[in-house]
């Protein structure tokens, strides 16, 4: 058993317990009780025999954190060199960019796409005690229509071109123990050629995926950056869309109306791709350049019409690392985001978009004691997250 002393707790993230200061009881992986400071069992003063005791020290602690939007097969933005990886390298890259996720205090990481199907080998030994890194949420290899620009990333793809062929695809997928489906439902920024406000996925094609998901109990998630794109994305009953830059008042409104399909913005790759990235080809800059402002307004625009939003970054480690807490930067100086709304899309937002609500998100007696302790107040300066944490638990083990 471990007892988290003295946390200082923010009310949106918390249930079931109304103080600011708590001690949290972790005992089997789980948040056992939420206690006023000092609460011994019969008022005795007494803990019980063999207990870890952790001081907060009146800091704050949350649940952790979740990034819906990563490829932690990604080592840096030479796309180059990544995509000519074999399998050992590309395990590999993974595996530290997942030790470096929960360094960070992700605990919860959906990754949007790799190749080898890294990610389920690597969530199948963490279940079995092998490996420290967060829960990973896959979707293996990214479906999408043959287009210009695939061969960017090398085998991160796998080509489909009819309903039958979207099929036959998801299902592979699936059978190889992933998670949920990923589809590129317009073209990429980051693509060679490729074309962002080009739509390129079939409603038709995005439909069979979605039914093959749906059989599974599982998602699609939907790549999607043009209005048109969007729109044809949650026509087709897809989940989560991805980066929106180019949605308008009628995306919006569509979201509104569909409460079953998310917005996922990613800011951070955004901000990364405007800096000297000495990887990125001339041809990509422009890209990023080109359209920054539109981005920065049309998620703003989207944000203060209050649609529910998932906490994704799309980053690749080396920026990951160089720049701890780049997507809540992101969110407060590129978009503008509150702070609270920021921790909240990390959080209990994901948590519940990604269906994944009943075991974390929030702190909450008998959910898994997936906490982090921050050094500071985050939900009054986001500033705090840019700062290495004070400790990171991952289902009641203190990793960090």
């Amino acid at each position: 058993m471990i007892i988290l002393k003295n946390a200082r707790l923010i009310g949106p993230l918390t249930e079931g317990y109304d103080g600011q200061y708590a001690d949290i009881w972790v005992d089997n992986g789980r948040i056992a009780e939420i206690r006023p400071q000092g609460w011994t069992p019969s008022g005795s003063g007494l803990y019980p025999e063999g207990v870890q005791i952790i001081d907060a020290r009146q800091n704050t602690v949350m649940p952790g954190l979740i990034d819906m939007h990563a490829h932690v097969y990604m080592k840096s933005l030479d796309f180059n060199k990544v995509k000519g990886l074999d399998a050992a390298h590309s395990v590999l890259n993974a595996y530290m960019y997942a030790g470096e996720y929960l360094k960070a205090g992700y605990t919860t990481v959906r990754d949007c796409g790799c190749m080898y199907n890294v990610t389920v080998a690597l969530e199948e030994a963490r279940k079995a005690g092998e490996l420290l890194v967060p829960r990973l949420i896959s979707s293996g290899q990214i479906l999408t229509p043959t287009e210009t620009g695939n061969d960017t990333f090398g085998e991160l793809y796998v080509e489909a071109d009819s309903p039958e062929e979207v099929r036959k695809a998801a299902r592979r997928q699936f059978q190889l123990k992933n998670d949920f489906i990923k589809y590129m439902v317009t073209g990429a920024f980051l693509n060679e050629k490729g074309s962002p406000g080009m739509v390129i996925a079939a409603l038709d094609e995005l439909k069979a995926a979605v039914e093959i998901a749906e059989m599974k109990e599982s998602y699609v998630c939907g790549h999607a950056h043009s209005a048109e794109g969007i729109k044809r994305a949650i026509a087709a009953g897809i989940r989560t869309v991805e980066h929106g830059v180019f949605l308008d008042d009628e995306c919006i409104d569509l979201f509104q109306k569909t409460p079953n399909c998310y917005l996922v913005p990613t800011g951070a790759i955004t901000i990364a791709c405007e800096g000297d990235t000495e990887f990125l080809s001339d041809n990509l800059k422009e890209k990023a350049y080109q359209y920054f402002e539109e981005e920065r307004n049309n998620i703003n625009k989207a944000y203060q019409a209050g649609l529910k939003m998932g906490f994704g970054s799309d980053l690749d480690m080396e920026n990951f690392v160089q720049n701890i807490g780049y997507e809540f930067t992101a969110r407060t100086d590129y978009y503008n985001f509150k702070p609270m709304d920021i921790l909240l899309q990390a959080t209990k937002n994901s948590a519940e978009i990604m269906k994944l609500d009943d075991i974390t998100g929030t702190i909450k007696v008998g959910k898994m004691a997936d906490l982090i302790v921050c050094d500071g107040n985050p939900d009054e300066n986001i500033r705090v997250m840019n700062k290495p944490l004070l400790h990171v638990m991952a289902e009641g083990k203190i990793v960090y």
